[in-house]
């Protein structure tokens, strides 16, 4: 039996934030058809909530193709600049086993991420910029999405999203502070 050190948590966390969100904003960005291979598959578990739950500027999408199909018909052309990134071991053990080896353990948690930044809508240099903020939920990809399991060079996909909430960010602007003038 293993036992993952927070070192070894934070290591983890870190390395899939950092090449997730490089693969999945690019894919919103330019390669569209494969959006919904970065989600679980569609399932039901006993608690009757469908999975993944993806929120879209509160919207309820229902899954990962949905998304995609969403993403095709209403986002002609973005761009995304992610400028923040907050990552965390939400569950250090999904499967509730303590006999696994160290490889196995890193390979058994959920992360939420958290990711702000702005997009550049409608056309490439003139369109409208929007703050974004975008929270998810990943679980480590168990089974072969889209024919392509996690093969090398990150092929498939090795972290899925399970769960999403995307939102515009709404800048309200500052009141003006009075002048002093002298008198």
């Amino acid at each position: 039996m293993a036992t993952l050190t927070e070192t070894d948590y934070t290591r983890v966390a870190s390395e899939a934030a950092e090449s997730f969100i490089d693969v999945y904003y690019g894919a919103l960005d330019g390669a569209r058809n494969t959006i919904s291979s970065f989600y679980v598959p569609s399932s039901t578990p006993e608690n009757g909530r469908s999975l993944p739950n993806i929120a879209y500027n509160g919207e309820h999408i229902t899954d990962g193709v949905a998304f995609q199909e969403t993403w095709e018909k209403k986002m002609l052309f973005t761009h995304f600049d992610v400028q923040s990134v907050n990552v965390h071991v939400l569950n250090p053990c999904l499967s509730g086993r303590t006999d696994m080896s160290k490889s196995e353990a890193e390979w058994d948690m959920s992360l939420v991420m958290q990711v702000s930044g702005t997009v550049r809508l409608v056309e490439r240099k003139e369109g409208p910029l929007r703050v974004f903020s975008d929270n998810l939920i990943l679980v480590p990809n168990k089974v072969e999405v889209g024919g392509k399991g996690t093969g090398k060079q990150d092929e498939g996909r090795r972290w899925l999203i399970q769960g999403q909430t995307f939102r515009y960010v709404i800048i309200h602007p500052q009141p003006r502070s009075p002048v002093n003038t002298p008198q």
